[in-house]
């Protein structure tokens, strides 16, 4: 079936910048057809590799670095000269479900998502050990809304909001989160879709023509969804 447990992979690349955890923030700032968003009132809740939007702003654009408490520098030159709000985004996580009986035991090996629904289930892609599309639930999973981390006695704990399933007829064992964004430079596989971590339900969880809800855990030092102490 599954053994719960954050993806060694995901342990190494979070070491590299590799992932981006943070909550959407939206912030005010001036630009200057250049590199430079300046006279911002906080650079506070903004981490490097969050994407940038907003008038003036070219599409993919992320932060680069943060120059000061009041100024990032993006990758791309923006376009125009003016005082806008702009949204900063971390990365777009996604949680995908295991059927019952899956041919693959999913644990913290796993370093892929792959092609969800199609393929040979590995360490490289959960395949045809997803389960079937229904309601909400189509192939590759739900959007997860990031919560920004944070330090409770000593350890970092990552969460995410509630995810509702509605209208689904499903049954599923375990969930497989993983980074939908590209990361560390990747244009493809195998640095996009990378693993986050394998959840076990510790049994079938069934809905029939109804909603399926995924109540994260409390945010704190033992209970916490993602935890590295």
């Amino acid at each position: 079936m599954a053994t719960t447990g954050i993806c060694n992979s995901w342990k190494a690349e979070v070491m590299q910048a590799g992932h981006c955890l943070m909550a959407t923030l939206a912030q005010s700032g001036a630009t200057h057809t250049n590199k430079i968003i300046d006279t911002m009132a906080t650079t506070a809740g903004i981490a490097v590799g969050m994407t940038v939007t907003g008038t003036n702003v070219p599409a993919s654009t992320v932060v680069e670095s943060i120059t000061s408490a009041a100024a990032v520098t993006v990758s791309n030159a923006t376009s125009g000269s003016a005082t806008n709000t702009m949204t900063f985004t971390g990365d777009a996580l996604k949680l995908a479900l295991v059927k019952t009986s899956p041919a693959r035991t999913f644990d913290n090996t796993q370093t892929n998502i792959g092609t969800p629904g199609s393929g040979t289930p590995g360490a490289a892609n959960l395949g045809t050990d997803e389960i079937a599309a229904s309601g909400t639930y189509s192939s590759g999973g739900m959007a997860l809304t990031n919560t920004t981390p944070v330090v409770v006695s000593g350890v970092a704990v990552g969460t995410f909001s509630n995810v509702s399933i509605t209208g689904a007829t499903i049954s599923t064992t375990a969930a497989i989160i993983y980074n939908n964004s590209t990361r560390l430079g990747a244009a493809a596989t195998p640095l996009n879709g990378r693993t986050v971590s394998v959840h076990d339900f510790g049994g079938t969880q069934t809905v029939t023509a109804g909603t399926l809800t995924l109540t994260m855990p409390t945010a704190d030092q033992t209970n916490g969804l993602l935890r590295i102490s």
